[in-house]
């Protein structure tokens, strides 16, 4: 049976049909994004590509807390990038994010993203007990 996981520090977006994020046994799917659930639109602390990946997994990471995980347990990204000029800014911040690494298995696409985004990013992680 899934668990559906939406830490109140994320706000509310569930009005819009969206969890932000999804547990079962063994995996844990986490979307994060530097959205403002009430406006809609970025949140006015996101002013560069850096800033808006650390909020995106900062997000994904109080969504695994809320799972009893950490960042070390994602075992793979999806990365939306809205431009690949993006691309250079994007990977030292990721980098960054994960350290010395190990890091995860990641894909990373450049396509249009909702409202004025400029990066998405989704985990999956997996629970120490399941492996």
């Amino acid at each position: 049976m899934p668990t559906y996981l939406n830490p109140p520090e994320l706000g509310d977006y569930r009005p819009m049909g969206l969890s932000s994020g999804t547990g079962t046994e063994s995996l844990v799917y986490a979307a994060g994004l530097a959205m403002d659930p009430d406006t809609m639109r970025r949140r006015a602390d996101a002013v560069t590509i850096a800033d808006e990946v650390r909020i995106c997994l900062e997000n994904i990471g109080l969504i695994l807390r809320d799972a009893g995980l950490g960042r070390s347990d994602i075992v793979k990204t999806t990365c939306y990038l809205r431009d690949d000029a993006y691309r250079r800014e994007f990977i030292e911040a990721y980098r960054a994010a994960f350290g010395e690494g190990p890091y995860p298995a990641r894909c990373t696409f450049v396509l249009g993203i909702a409202s004025d985004l400029r990066v998405q990013i989704e985990a999956v992680a997996v629970r120490p007990e399941a492996s």
